[in-house]
């Protein structure tokens, strides 16, 4: 009888500890890696978020909800990116979005940003487009 409990309990240990070697990696770690690839931005809208820091953020925000203390102190208000694209003078698409940075929107505080060069303005607005999405 004590042999019988002896060898039960050895035969359960030795499965608690098999159980307990290792063991696949949790479900966060891996949807955090998912969303990180998902996020990485290709070169062109990276080019683009980093010349809309620098030149719109301050009045658009970083992601467009026009939130910011400059954009509260600003009247007309600058577009907020989540608003529907009837409300946008020239469109919230690439083409409307480029028409607004290189001629601004007489009657605004929204001015050419032609100086930048047609390079730099295709970024931004593609960067734009993506945050009307996001």
């Amino acid at each position: 009888m004590k042999k019988t409990i002896l060898f039960s309990t050895t035969i359960l240990l030795s499965l608690f500890l098999v159980s307990c070697g290792d063991k696949p990696a949790p479900v966060e770690e891996t949807a955090t890696e998912e969303v990180a690839a998902v996020t990485e931005l290709d070169a062109d809208l990276q080019a683009g978020k980093e010349a809309f820091e620098m030149t719109c953020a301050s009045c658009h925000g970083e992601q467009g909800n026009a939130d910011t203390p400059t954009a509260q102190a600003l009247n007309p208000k600058p577009r907020n990116y989540k608003a529907p694209a009837s409300e946008w003078k020239n469109g919230n698409t690439v083409a409307g979005v480029t028409k607004t940075l290189k001629e601004g929107i007489k009657g605004s505080t929204m001015v050419s940003y032609a100086h930048l060069g047609d390079e730099t303005i295709g970024q931004i607005a593609q960067y734009v487009v993506y945050l009307t999405k996001k």
